[in-house]
């Protein structure tokens, strides 16, 4: 580990980033256990205050985890904390072309690797998403399985950096699929052709079809897209 003493006002902001840059280097890992508050005191320079301060906020981002009797370590598994800031991020730039573009990236090449990969449990999933859809159902057990649909698609690449930005705009994802369908629904056609195309998606996936798979999501997400500007023009 790699720790310098700390000459400024914001100590626990340094401390903070001294601990960044130590993750960075790879000097900290997951699980790796940190000195003791008086240890890291000593070793930066600082107040136990300061240090205490830093790790809480640490701890509050999900990169430390403080266990009883024990000590203070990086997190083992990236947390649902981490993954909540990075969403709020996206959130706050609301800017629904970047999203949009962002999903087309994310979701076509997920749907790439997951026909690569044919991962049976993912692939089972998705198919019981899919089995959800259709006219014979009510629309929010459409809307339900749709936005299911699609965090299963990404969850099928098994990457896992993939995995955690995908979590990190699933509520963006999720309400631009119940919006766009509250808004495409009162046209039975639309419906057709959205069924038809998961439809595409999930069987390119299951019959191991990378590029075929990428397409037809690209297709979908296109349609919604040029869909949802066609009823705006039209109000």
């Amino acid at each position: 580990m790699d720790f310098k003493p700390i000459k400024s006002e914001k100590v626990y902001e340094n401390v903070i980033r001294q601990m960044k840059e130590n993750i960075y280097k790879g000097n900290l890992k997951k699980g790796t256990k940190l000195p003791s508050e008086r240890e890291l005191s000593s070793i930066l320079g600082v107040s136990r205050a300061a240090v205490r301060e830093a790790l809480s906020a640490l701890d509050v981002l999900g990169v430390v985890e403080t266990k009883p009797g024990e000590g203070t370590y990086i997190v083992n598994d990236v947390s649902s904390a981490i993954i909540e800031t990075l969403s709020l991020a996206i959130a706050l730039e609301n800017d629904e072309t970047d999203f949009i573009e962002l999903r087309r990236i994310l979701e076509s090449e997920s749907a790439y690797i997951a026909a690569h990969k044919q991962d049976k449990e993912s692939i089972a999933e998705l198919k019981k998403y899919f089995d959800m859809m259709g006219p014979e159902f009510d629309e929010n057990q459409n809307a339900y399985a749709d936005r299911n649909f699609h965090r299963t698609l990404c969850k099928a690449s098994k990457n896992k950096i993939l995995y955690y930005i995908v979590e990190a705009i699933s509520t963006g994802i999720d309400n631009y699929i119940s919006n766009a369908r509250e808004r495409l629904v009162s046209n039975p056609e639309n419906m057709k052709i959205l069924y038809l195309q998961h439809k595409n998606i999930y069987e390119s996936i299951a019959n191991g079809k990378p590029e075929e798979a990428r397409q037809h999501v690209l297709e979908h997400i296109n349609f919604v897209q040029q869909r949802l500007k066609e009823i705006k023009s039209e109000n």
